[in-house]
């Protein structure tokens, strides 16, 4: 089956953009203090539901993934950008990065305590919507937690 195309212009995109972006996106997320804090709301969710592996999707530069491991959960990062995952890894050595697709997860089913998809669906036509809801509850453990971050329009 071929690969549809907004996934590989999604990655080209950000492949190309990978080095500039991890120099101007964590700073602003730095400056989110409302974004800040519902992480870590979602953060104490996950471990007040006995905790578990996180997946942050789409993560990449993956300063999400660094703040969830600061706020003391077990986070690792999918990206579908090999660009963006070498850029994360560079910049988080310590933390597990993958290439992958939010529609396919490599998660046994049940497994994670949690996902966080912090304005990573803004590529996916909303047709596909429905796979991805299904795949991350695929994933998610009875009880686990989904934080979705997003915006619409053209601003």
């Amino acid at each position: 089956m071929a690969e549809p195309s907004y996934l590989r212009e999604t990655r080209t995109s950000y492949d190309t953009v990978a080095v500039d972006y991890a120099e101007l996106v964590p700073p602003a997320f730095e400056a989110d203090l409302l974004g800040r804090s519902m992480l870590g709301a979602f953060a104490e969710l996950v471990q007040g539901a006995g905790g578990g592996p996180v997946a942050d999707v789409g993560c990449g530069p993956g300063h999400v993934t660094a703040h969830l491991r600061s706020l003391g959960l077990t986070a690792f990062g999918v990206d579908l950008s090999p660009g963006m995952v070498e850029v994360a890894r560079r910049d988080h050595p310590g933390l597990r990065f993958d290439v992958g697709t939010m529609t396919a997860l490599e998660s046994a089913d049940g497994t994670l305590g949690g996902i966080v998809a912090w304005y990573s669906i803004i590529h996916t036509p909303p047709e596909v919507l429905p796979t991805v809801f299904a795949e991350f509850h695929r994933v998610l453990a009875p009880g686990g937690h989904l934080l979705l971050g997003f915006h619409v329009g053209d601003e």
